[in-house]
C-alpha cells in the first residue's frame, strides 16, 4: 500500500466516524427532548357544562401574555377543558398567574373505552402566583387520551366571594 492510499482510507474513516458521531448526538438530543416539556394554552377552551363563558385577559401576569378567567358561582358554575392530549404517561403542571385570587378545582380525565382514570386536585392560585403547580401523574395505560377540566365553582374550605379562577397554559412532560 502506498501512502497515497493510506491517507485516503484514514480520511474516509474519519469522515465515518464523524457521521456516526453526529448521527449519535442528535437522537440522544432527540430522545432527551421526547419527554418534553409540552405547553397548552388557554386557547381554544371547550366548553363542557354550566353556564358562563371564560373572560380574555391579556396581561404580562399570565403565562405567555394573555389567560381566561371567570368568577366563582355557586349557582350554575361553568365547566371548560384544555385540548385533548394524546395516548402516554403524563406529569401535569398548571401555571399560577401572578393575578391568581381563588382555590381552582382541577379534574383530570383518562380515555380509553370510557372513562378510565379521574382523579381532583385543588390549587390556590392566590399563594406562588407565577409558578407552575404540578397537579400529579397520570399512569393508566393502555389509553385513548385524556382531558384537563377546570371550573369556576367555589371550592370547599377556601373563601368563596366571587374571586376569579383563572384558566391559563398547562404544561406536561412525557414517559417515552
Amino acid at each position: 500500500m502506498n501512502s497515497t492510499h493510506r491517507i485516503v482510507v484514514l480520511f474516509e474513516r474519519v469522515i465515518a466516524s464523524l457521521i456516526l458521531a453526529s448521527a449519535i448526538a442528535i437522537m440522544t438530543t432527540l430522545i432527551a427532548r421526547a419527554g418534553g416539556p409540552y405547553y397548552i394554552s388557554e386557547n381554544p377552551l371547550t366548553y363542557l357544562s354550566g353556564s358562563g363563558t371564560p373572560i380574555s385577559q391579556p396581561t404580562s401576569s399570565c403565562y405567555g401574555g394573555a389567560c381566561k378567567y371567570m368568577y366563582q358561582d355557586t349557582v350554575n358554575p361553568a365547566a371548560w377543558r384544555w385540548a385533548y392530549t394524546r395516548a402516554n404517561i403524563y406529569n401535569w403542571y398548571v401555571y399560577k398567574p401572578y393575578t391568581g385570587q381563588a382555590a381552582a378545582r382541577y379534574w383530570w380525565l383518562t380515555y380509553g373505552q370510557g372513562a378510565q382514570d379521574s382523579w381532583f386536585v385543588t390549587v390556590d392560585q392566590s399563594t406562588n402566583q407565577g409558578t407552575w403547580a404540578y397537579l400529579g401523574y397520570s399512569d393508566y395505560l393502555p389509553n385513548s387520551y385524556g382531558e384537563l377540566r377546570l371550573g369556576n365553582q367555589c371550592v370547599q374550605y377556601y373563601w368563596c366571594g366571587g374571586l376569579r379562577v383563572y384558566w391559563d397554559d398547562m404544561k406536561y412532560t412525557t414517559s417515552p
